[in-house]
């Protein structure tokens, strides 16, 4: 076997772990095929050119997959790979002021108990006292948490 070919199962071996850690990390199959391929390609050096150039090329070839997975960790930690948007909104957060107590509207839904309720042209999550409410029932606000708005059908 010549030394081109055996450096080149080396190589695959190292792109391979490159993949491993970069591209498709914890699928764990890359990595595998990359440490085969590296054990590989040192063994054929070690079994055609005898012990000194199997300890040069497994020397090399833990510096190159040291570099390898080195090189991989910059370019995940370099953020170019990945989006950095954030989230600065919450769910489930009221605006203050925009909903009161006595505030009349319509329920869009079934209410049991939770569902939606029209209130000056917003549509909202509410929830009734326990009681199951039908859809087009006029409601109005009787507590406010700071999440939840709690509804009760109008008396007519």
């Amino acid at each position: 076997m010549t030394a081109g070919l055996i450096i080149a199962i080396i190589t695959l071996g190292l792109i391979l772990i490159f993949i491993e850690v970069l591209v498709v990390p914890g699928t764990h199959l890359m990595g595998i095929l990359g440490g085969i391929a590296l054990m590989t390609g040192v063994i054929l050096i070690y079994s055609h050119y005898g012990a000194r150039a199997g300890n040069i090329a497994a020397g090399f070839t833990t510096v190159g997959l040291a570099f390898a997975v080195f090189m991989a960790f910059r370019v995940i930690q370099s953020n170019r790979m990945a989006m950095k948007g954030e989230i600065t909104s919450r769910v489930n957060e009221l605006q203050k002021g925009l909903y009161n107590i006595g505030d009349k509207g319509i329920t869009a839904s079934e209410l049991r108990p939770n569902g939606k309720a029209m209130f000056s042209e917003n549509k909202i999550d509410v929830y009734s006292t326990g009681d199951y409410i039908e859809r087009g029932t006029p409601v109005e606000i009787i507590k406010i948490t700071n999440d939840k708005i709690f509804v009760q059908p109008l008396k007519s």
